[in-house]
């Protein structure tokens, strides 16, 4: 299922790797980083992806294993009191909401 989602893994390896709070002072921080220096095509292709992982009947324990062992995101959004889901959700809503800085 990796193969399915190219953009997504470049992006959570590349923005929430297991040092991710050395670049960013949060998660919410990480994402606008990447939305204003990520090329326009780059992050609507992140958010179609991200749309198409969201439709998909995947249990929350599954998810969470999928973004860490599969995507390479090393972030926990239940330390925001959050679960994957919603946290996932809050970051297509950021993709559409989100104007590159240029």
């Amino acid at each position: 299922m990796i193969n399915q989602f190219p953009h997504l893994t470049q992006f959570f390896s590349s923005y929430f790797h297991q040092d991710w709070l050395l670049e960013a002072d949060s998660a919410n921080d990480a994402v606008k980083n990447y939305c204003n220096t990520a090329p326009p095509a780059s992050v609507a292709a992140v958010s179609v992806e991200l749309r198409q992982l969201l439709e998909m009947p995947i249990a929350q324990p599954d998810l969470e294993t999928f973004l860490l062992e599969e995507l390479g995101c090393y972030y926990d959004p239940s330390s925001d009191d959050l679960t994957i889901r919603e946290w996932l959700e809050s970051v297509q809503k950021s993709f559409s909401n989100q104007q590159p800085s240029r």
